[in-house]
């Protein structure tokens, strides 16, 4: 059994190896630090899993999962995050990935959700599960912020905890002129006026 640990920790990957060898003697674990190194290896090379975080320095952990079900589709992913799973967990879902886990989750689930996945199924614990039914029952979609695109939500959540327009671009390596048009879409899709009442949302349904 071959699986692929990315994360830019070094703890979390020593940590998450530990685990593993743990439970799977015999397992070969490889790992990455970055997002170009990720795609590369898990293109290029088999796989029966992929660990990955979602938040790195040089790309978004939800993009370059899009990616990799794109050109491999076949390789389950499962995304390990610093993120209430209410934040994120039904994007990573949606784009493909295997399974959703809070790193503060990872000692009492690791285990549990690579045996399921590697099994063929998805893992879903009851906290995600509960936020899909939510989802699907709600179809009118009352909390706007689940029409923003990945790109526009990222940058939402940036800016509702008190990033800079500039301070955005720099972390995403993109002009502020683009940072500036992605927050006007956001305003226009969310129907807010000013930076007050972006925060207030965010406030108001626990995203800050």
């Amino acid at each position: 059994m071959r699986i692929l640990i990315a994360d830019d920790h070094q703890l979390v990957r020593t940590a998450l190896k530990y685990i593993l060898k743990e439970a799977y003697p015999t397992v070969e674990l490889e790992e990455v630090d970055n997002t170009v190194a990720l795609f590369k290896r898990a293109v290029k090379e088999k796989w029966d899993l992929i660990i990955s975080d979602l938040s790195f320095p040089d790309q978004s952990g939800l993009e370059v999962l899009k990616q990799i079900k794109t050109h491999a589709p076949k390789i389950p992913v499962l995304i390990l995050s610093m993120y209430p799973a209410q934040e994120y967990a039904i994007r990573c879902i949606t784009a493909g990935s295997a399974g959703y886990l809070t790193k503060d989750n990872i000692s009492e689930e690791l285990i549990t959700a690579v045996n399921q996945i590697l099994a063929g199924r998805r893992y879903l614990n009851l906290e995600v599960a509960e936020i899909l039914a939510s989802s699907y029952e709600s179809k009118s979609k009352t909390d706007t912020h689940e029409n923003l695109s990945d790109r526009e939500y990222q940058i939402f959540k940036m800016l509702i905890d008190g990033h800079s327009m500039q301070d955005i671009a720099n972390k995403l390596s993109i002009s502020i002129n683009t940072v500036r048009s992605h927050k006007v879409h956001i305003h226009k899709k969310m129907n807010i006026q000013g930076d007050a009442d972006l925060i207030k949302y965010g406030i108001q349904h626990n995203l800050d």
